[in-house]
């Protein structure tokens, strides 16, 4: 391939990328996909978490995110949130780099080591209830392979036992059961 037919190839997908990733961005501002307001206030316990309510708000919209993840629609962490208005930019920032990337190559603007995973949910869920159904849970599952293929361990980090919050293969999107 010459030279000037590269750089013209080149030009036009960064044309392009850069076009798609304004597009994204005036999307995203329209539809106000950016974190929820949370108050140190009326903090709620539920059977599993004490969580910091966010401000009311219909179910957010990961429609965007969707596209390609399509595994996350019923995987647990990502429905619950949802529904309860708290979006993927949530978490994961607005990454529009990642969402115009047609390769996938971009990852996402924050993306969590197994270290990290704790610290970020409890930013939200500020403790983690340890009844009879914590103690039934370990006695079933501890040192043992979870549907989610994860294994529940005593530094077990909490995607390991909710939801299957991972990017699967498409052939992999229907083998995990939820």
């Amino acid at each position: 391939m010459g030279s000037r037919l590269k750089t013209s190839l080149t030009s036009r997908v960064v044309r392009g990328f850069v076009t798609r990733c304004m597009v994204a961005s005036i999307m995203l501002a329209a539809c106000g996909c950016e974190a929820p307001e949370s108050s140190e206030q009326n903090v709620v316990s539920s059977a599993e978490t004490t969580v910091k309510p966010a401000v009311a708000r219909a179910p957010a919209d990961n429609s965007k995110c969707l596209v390609c993840h399509l595994d996350f629609k019923a995987e647990l962490i990502s429905a619950r949130h949802e529904k309860a208005g708290i979006g993927c930019s949530a978490c994961h920032g607005p990454s529009l780099a990642h969402g115009g990337d047609e390769y996938n190559i971009t990852t996402p603007d924050r993306l969590f080591g197994r270290a990290e995973i704790a610290p970020y949910c409890s930013g939200c869920h500020l403790e983690h209830k340890k009844g009879k159904a914590y103690d039934d849970f370990l006695e079933k599952w501890h040192s043992r392979r979870r549907p989610n293929g994860r294994m529940i361990m005593d530094d077990s980090v909490c995607t390991d036992c909710h939801g299957n919050h991972a990017v699967l293969r498409p052939d992999q999107q229907n083998a995990v059961p939820l």
